[in-house]
């Protein structure tokens, strides 16, 4: 029984810990949930989402090395897998349950039935191995749960430093020519760039930093439509194409660029997000810390 218990442990442990760091790389998707949830904003979210997976990261090396602290570990435990059972039960119902629950980050896309069952899984087992487990000489080690602590933060911040996710766009005003743009995807129409405001987003299907803008930009679109923002989409083949309308699900009119001029568009740092009015270039934000609130400014809603 004692093998049992100890192999199970070892299984639980090793499941919070790589839970943790699938979701670090990349985070921003993780990141996205709390802002979704409004229980943090684009500034706050970084924060939240690495301290959650520095817990789950000290929780599975808690388990892993039969660290309880008087039951408070297995008791912190068992109220997380509540809680995000009952975010699960919330996500199912809401997106249904084709949605991916990131609780694997992109290591191992899960729906919320797997991960409900998963959770209850992981609930039975450590109700077995709590009852089960009469060897916690480990425990009394004071030291053990600190540099658990040490470890799991100080990693957590350090290989997925927060970046600094309010730089502002840069201030261009500077004629641009986008009437050589192909129309729009599927129905053909050209859009006439040199009249009226316009926010256009030059995004590339493999750019995992242009996915997670892209996602960012669909939630501030579910919050308030947005009807001046357009998407060119880089990608060689129509597979890459609609590989990344899988991934983001955007509801804007976007651009389909099959060849190298897209780079000469998009100025070669992606995401690059442009506003433009008559034609002219007012304001540029590349890469992907860019302040989601400056570029909300410039989309009209309906």
């Amino acid at each position: 029984m004692k093998i049992i218990n100890y192999i199970l442990r070892i299984i639980v442990g090793l499941v919070f810990i790589l839970s943790g760091i699938a979701k670090l790389f990349p985070i921003e998707p993780f990141e996205i949930v709390f802002v979704d949830l409004g229980v943090a904003n684009w500034l706050t979210a970084p924060f939240l989402a690495r301290f959650i997976i520095a817990a789950e990261l000290f929780l599975g090396l808690s388990i892993l090395f039969n660290v309880w602290l008087k039951n408070k570990i297995y008791y912190t435990t068992q109220a997380s897998l509540i809680i995000f059972t009952v975010y699960l039960i919330y996500l199912l119902i809401t997106k249904g349950n084709t949605a991916d629950c990131g609780c694997f980050g992109n290591f191992l896309p899960l729906s919320p039935i797997a991960s409900i069952l998963k959770n209850g899984v992981l609930f039975g087992l450590m109700v077995f191995i709590n009852k089960k487990n009469t060897s916690r000489e480990i425990g009394t080690k004071k030291w053990l749960p600190l540099l658990f602590v040490v470890i799991a933060f100080v990693s957590t911040f350090l290989l997925n430093r927060v970046g600094l996710h309010n730089i502002q766009g840069i201030a261009v005003n500077k004629p641009i020519d986008f009437s050589e743009l192909p129309p729009l995807y599927k129905t053909n129409q050209k859009v006439d760039f040199s009249k009226g405001k316009k926010v256009v987003a030059f995004l590339s299907y493999q750019c995992e930093h242009c996915i997670n803008a892209t996602s960012k930009l669909v939630l501030l679109d579910r919050e308030q439509k947005i009807n001046n923002l357009y998407l060119v989409i880089g990608s060689k083949k129509e597979k890459g194409l609609l590989e990344f309308l899988e991934k983001t699900k955007p509801n804007f009119p976007f651009i389909w660029m099959n060849d190298d001029t897209f780079f000469k568009y998009s100025g070669g740092r992606l995401p690059a997000i442009i506003y433009m009015e008559d034609g002219v270039m007012k304001k540029k934000w590349y890469g992907e810390l860019f302040d989601v609130d400056d570029i909300g400014n410039y989309f009209i809603h309906e």
